[in-house]
């Protein structure tokens, strides 16, 4: 009788990993944020209040397209009741889920609107965040770890990369 079955070649116990073993290594890559720093001048506030302005304008719009959504959806919802189900629960979950759009939507705008707002009473020169990125660095052994995951800094001037502080 034929035997089917493939014979496996057996690791070499130099080649074999120990489970749970963890390899030692000598360097690694870790995630950290990059602020992005923004000088105020003229040109950096009219590219601001156009950029919060437009901002405001799509919370609008989708503040207004949640309306129509919740209208459509309770049009939906008063077709069900009339054929007889029960839509006590699926009208609570709307009315919940649409309040809580509504809300988030709003404090969005109450903000940006408040950071427009406060575009003109900074002055020409100061420095203002307007980003947080992430990037990688490298870590080795012997590294200060503090110092290598402290915060890096974009310095910008009119949209131009003036200076990187790691």
């Amino acid at each position: 009788m034929a035997n089917n079955v493939a014979e496996q070649p057996q690791e070499t116990q130099s080649a074999a990993k120990e489970p749970g073993r963890k390899q030692e290594l000598s360097s690694l890559q870790l995630k950290r944020q990059v602020v992005v720093k923004s000088m105020v001048t003229d040109k950096f506030r009219q590219r601001a209040k156009n950029e919060l302005s437009d901002e405001l304008k799509l919370i609008d719009s989708q503040l207004e397209q949640l309306e129509n959504q919740y209208q459509a959806s309770l049009k939906q919802i008063e077709a069900m009741a009339k054929s007889g189900q029960n839509v006590q629960k699926a009208l609570a979950q709307l009315n919940k889920e649409v309040q809580d759009k509504r809300t988030q939507l709003s404090n969005v705008k109450v903000q940006v609107a408040s950071n427009l707002s406060n575009l003109d009473r900074v002055k020409d020169g100061d420095m203002v965040v307007t980003g947080v990125l992430e990037n990688y660095v490298d870590i080795k052994i012997g590294d200060d770890i503090y110092n290598k995951l402290r915060g890096a800094e974009i310095i910008l001037e009119d949209g131009v990369v003036k200076s990187i502080l790691g």
